[in-house]
């Protein structure tokens, strides 16, 4: 379940106020429930829909930039906007809040520009009220919300709908932009593609799977008799999510076993493992904050930060001469990675994707109930080289050869239409949707929802997925392959 925001008091309408300029969002998306009444969906779930008449929708659409908050006031206070009876002074006083995000009061638009107003402002900070806290969480936050907080989940698909959307859960049904494939299936062909079934692994280790889809649609990718000799083995720190993969691996065809455990340190022999999915999670594991005071002696406060300026003393990462009074350091992926190298097998190889940056220190992400961390690949991949690894890095677009011009809907339209469902009781799943698939789902109600919009697959404004890297990684010392070259219908072998 999404955690309660911070509710914020309603604007008082008075002084200043009234001399500011009223925006509203853009790309709002409504239901015309009936020929007089219209549903919003304010940005916090808790808040029940917002349902306006004709006079509500007048005013609401008033709100270009060039009308202020008095002017709104004067002519539409007073007036009944909507079947439940409110004012319109009470949807002025309220609409402005993070909490209902419709619309936006100031002297100018977010970030300065009226054309590039920055609104995921507004998102951020209802982000910062769920999770209840600025900044930084603190180093054990992101493992006891995954161990302890999540352990009533419902099951169902909700935690990664409304929390945690990834991107192979948006695409956990076949989409056009995936050459009519699903996540997983398209990831097993771009696996061997590469080269890493053949041989096939004995061994396949994937961490924390989410609810599962990806190990069921890796599986089905394959033949029955190309899964005889393989164990699948599902790691996970979250109970109810360990459940799913499970049973999903089983649907998949795949011979699974399920550990609870924590991915920084897996509970497995040394050189057991042939190949290690890792789908999403480095965001989530251990972040930690060093002070300047810590870099610049090389000391740190307490045993795990110690441990994090060693690996930055041993991977002869670059550090300031006047470093920020405070940076986040990626401490459970550099763990996690020093792992793999002790679990795979001479020749192993791991699929590594999340998102992240090649430039300066990690910042945190504000989602509902905890805070997680970019990535910092400079830093890993100096790391999986340290250790050996030989790698590989590119963008997941590229890994995963997208269509970068298939237009989906706005994942935010996806969150309003999943809601507006659960109004009038229809099931909608929220993940990546064509126009076409849009309308196989929706049905009669499509031509009742107004706002619907559509982005490029690749364009920032959907999902971002240029930030979303990959890093594939092979441990030397694998069997020799034979190599041959085709000359004149001859093959030409030899072993390097």
């Amino acid at each position: 379940m999404k955690p309660v925001a911070v509710v914020q008091e309603p604007l008082t309408l008075t002084g200043d106020t009234l001399s500011l300029l009223a925006w509203r969002i853009p790309d709002l998306v409504a239901y015309q429930h009936t020929e007089d009444e219209y549903w919003f969906a304010p940005l916090d779930d808790h808040l029940p829909l917002v349902r306006l008449n004709r006079t509500g929708v007048e005013m609401l659409r008033a709100m270009n930039g060039h009308i202020t908050v008095g002017a709104l006031l004067e002519k539409y206070g007073t007036k009944v906007c909507g079947p439940d009876g409110q004012p319109g002074r009470w949807h002025l006083e309220r609409w402005a809040t993070p909490n209902y995000s419709l619309c936006y009061f100031g002297a100018e638009p977010p970030g300065g520009h009226r054309h590039k107003a920055k609104w995921d402002i507004l998102l951020q900070q209802i982000r910062e009220g769920w999770s209840g806290r600025e900044g930084f969480e603190g180093e054990e936050h992101l493992e006891d919300f995954h161990h302890h907080e999540l352990t009533e989940s419902a099951g169902d698909d909700g935690h990664f709908d409304l929390i945690e959307t990834t991107v192979s859960h948006l695409f956990r049904e076949p989409n056009e932009a995936l050459n009519g494939l699903t996540y997983g299936r398209l990831l097993m062909r771009q696996l061997r593609q590469l080269g890493w079934f053949n041989p096939k692994p004995k061994v396949i280790l994937e961490v924390g799977g989410g609810l599962g889809y990806v190990a069921r649609e890796l599986g089905k990718d394959l033949l029955p008799f190309e899964k005889q000799s393989i164990k699948y083995l599902s790691l996970d720190i979250t109970q109810p999510f360990l459940t799913l993969q499970v049973d999903r691996a089983k649907a998949g065809g795949w011979h699974v076993a399920g550990t609870r455990a924590n991915g920084e340190w897996l509970p497995f022999a040394d050189h057991t493992i042939d190949l290690v999915i890792d789908n999403e999670n480095m965001a989530d594991m251990t972040p930690v904050q060093l002070s300047r005071k810590e870099l610049t002696s090389g000391t740190g406060d307490s045993a795990q930060h110690q441990e994090a300026l060693d690996w930055i003393r041993r991977l002869r990462l670059p550090v300031d001469a006047d470093p920020p009074d405070e940076v986040i350091f990626n401490l459970g992926p550099i763990r996690f990675v020093a792992e793999l190298w002790r679990v795979l097998k001479p020749g192993g190889r791991a699929f590594l994707t999340e998102f992240g940056i090649e430039e300066g220190w990690p910042a945190p992400v504000k989602l509902p109930g905890h805070t997680e961390y970019e990535v910092q690949y400079s830093h890993l991949r100096q790391a999986v080289r340290w250790l050996g690894f030989q790698e590989r890095y590119l963008s997941l677009p590229q890994f995963l050869a997208l269509k970068p011009d298939t237009k989906v809907l706005c994942t935010g339209a996806a969150y309003t239409i999943q809601r507006l469902c659960e109004a009038v009781h229809k099931p909608f799943a929220v993940r990546a949707y064509t126009e076409k698939e849009l309308q196989q789902v929706l049905g009669d109600m499509l031509p009742k929802l107004h706002g619907c919009h559509y982005h490029d697959v690749a364009d920032p404004a959907w999902f971002g997925l240029l930030d979303f890297k990959v890093l594939l990684l092979e441990k030397p010392g694998g069997a020799p392959k034979a190599q041959f070259t085709e000359n004149k219908g001859y093959r030409w072998y030899s072993q390097r």
